[in-house]
């Protein structure tokens, strides 16, 4: 079972540690039940015994199925007994008691929940579909060797510093809003990310950074293995950490550029620079010379790289709305579940 709902894995293994389930039944994961894994059944198989496989000759499944999702099922299920390895007690759950409608209604609010999480389902489909073809098309746009002799020698290999200014300036007061980068958003208000601020609420002297201007994050992560490249979209400007190698760029399209920085292309330039033994504790060590050394491929024409960014800017519109309907499907999905169990 997978966070937040569905499956993963063979239904057919059968093992002394598995029991069997049947369609319509309710899977709900006890380790660690703040993760919230469930499923609702649509095939017959066999599961771990840290899995319940619930089912109600008194509830109709659909229903049970929106129950176990509600705050009140959730919080009965945390009363928890372990503490590395935290487990819900079916005897809490048991004793518990829940409001239940009319069968008839249980079937209206089973049925509303499934509908939403299936249009939730399908968005998220298409937004993987979306960042695959995205994949797909940078890496045709950006794999040089691939190209044929005709096309490469209409590109130039230029030096990032050569295209790029370093930016220094500090902030003396001119901006209260710390920044950070998110690997899928960007530059972002450091408070809206992490829900607190993690800059000291001094920021001068931190790097003022411009609406336009760009900001490399060093750290490293499993999405981002070589580092951020992103360029403050949002805000007129912030203020982001010294940690960071910020510069402005010339001579080149801005959409084209950050359209290159958000593929990993560059990541091969900047492994040439990082070693292994470069890491120190997820931050790249990589001074700020050796990164405007970096080799980038560019085209020759201007209108070449205002095509390519154009393209790829509207790809990048389409997946931040699919992700957009995402994210409001799933807060009617949470308003319904909040509404329907008080």
């Amino acid at each position: 079972m997978i966070e937040g709902g569905g499956l993963q894995g063979d239904l057919s293994l059968r093992t002394a540690s598995t029991s069997v389930f049947h369609e319509h039944d309710t899977l709900f994961g006890r380790l660690r039940p703040y993760l919230r894994k469930f499923w609702f059944a649509n095939t017959a198989g066999v599961k771990s015994g840290e899995i319940w496989s619930l089912y109600s000759s008194a509830l109709k499944p659909e229903f049970l199925y929106a129950l176990t999702q509600s705050v009140q099922f959730l919080n009965q299920a945390l009363q928890t007994a372990g503490t590395k390895m935290p487990r819900a007690e079916w005897k809490t759950i048991a004793e518990a008691y829940f409001a239940v409608p009319q069968a008839e209604e249980q079937e209206k609010i089973g049925l509303l929940l499934q509908k939403l999480e299936k249009l939730i389902a399908a968005e998220k489909r298409k937004l993987l579909l979306l960042e695959q073809k995205r994949e797909a098309y940078s890496q045709k746009v950006f794999s040089y060797g691939s190209h044929h002799e005709e096309d490469v020698k209409h590109w130039k290999t230029m030096r990032l510093g050569d295209i790029a200014t370093r930016i220094t300036r500090r902030n003396k007061g001119q901006s209260n809003l710390p920044l950070t980068i998110s690997a899928r958003d960007g530059l972002i208000d450091q408070r809206q990310f992490f829900s607190k601020q993690v800059a000291s609420k001094n920021l001068d002297n931190y790097i003022l950074l411009q609406r336009g201007e760009f900001a490399y994050n060093k750290s490293t992560s499993s999405d981002s293995p070589w580092g951020t490249i992103k360029r403050l979209d949002r805000y007129d400007q912030g203020c982001i950490s010294t940690l960071y190698i910020c510069f402005s760029m010339h001579s080149v399209d801005p959409q084209f550029i950050t359209t290159l920085f958000n593929s990993p292309i560059w990541h091969r330039e900047i492994q040439t620079i990082a070693t292994e033994g470069a890491r120190n504790h997820g931050l790249l060590n990589i001074s700020p010379k050796d990164f405007f050394d970096i080799q980038l491929q560019i085209p020759d024409s201007l209108s070449e790289q205002k095509h390519i960014g154009r393209f790829f800017a509207a790809y990048e519109q389409l997946i931040r709305q699919t992700a957009k309907r995402i994210g409001l499907l799933e807060k009617k999905k949470k308003a319904l579940l909040q509404t329907m169990f008080i």
